[in-house]
């Protein structure tokens, strides 16, 4: 197939044009997240059986990952992790360099993060909609995997798995729904 104007076979030349596209921004508040990283927190730390020192001391700067000093590390992987999720949608995220432009490591704590997509007139209202939550879930799991990496090694594991399950949910969502290039075939 030959696209008019175009005395060359080029590949795609058979997918439809789908370059109108709509803006949608998905919302993560702040509160929400430390609710729920505060909430599971809470839960994980109550669910070790054993109640020896080292367990109870894990126990403690488990549940208190949301208290003054604590949440300065919440927050910088908040912020680590919500880049991530901006990354792994690059194909509705992308954006054009901006000249000169200085990025700093200054903490960052908004009241909400927000991922402004670009998506295809095509996609389905529900799709950003599974994505919001998904996402929110991914954050509060890397945030939790971190925590406990550094404070009780052998349960972060577990929220490592959840992280990566929820990443692989989202990129399986953005492959289904960016396509696969196709190219024509040949006889030879």
């Amino acid at each position: 197939m030959y696209h008019i104007g175009c005395s060359e076979n080029c590949y795609n030349n058979d997918v439809p044009d789908n370059t109108a596209t709509k803006k949608v921004t998905l919302v993560f508040h702040r509160a929400q997240l430390l609710y729920d990283i505060e909430n599971y927190a809470y839960i994980e730390g109550h669910v070790w059986g054993e109640d020896s020192p080292e367990i109870r001391h894990a126990r403690h700067t488990l549940i208190e990952i949301g208290e003054e000093g604590n949440v300065d590390r919440v927050n910088r992987i908040l912020g680590v992790v919500h880049a991530a999720a901006v990354e792994m949608l690059y194909p509705y995220t992308k954006q054009e360099p901006v000249d000169d432009e200085v990025i700093c490591d200054c903490m960052w704590t908004p009241d909400k993060y927000q991922i402004i997509m670009q998506v295809p007139t095509t996609m389905s209202r529900t799709t950003p909609h599974l994505l919001n939550k998904l996402i929110h879930e991914f954050m509060v799991a890397r945030v939790i995997y971190d925590w406990l990496s550094i404070t009780h090694p052998e349960a972060a594991r577990n929220w490592l798995d959840k992280a990566l399950e929820a990443e692989q949910e989202i990129n399986s969502i953005k492959h289904s729904r960016t396509g696969a290039l196709r190219r024509p075939s040949h006889p030879f």
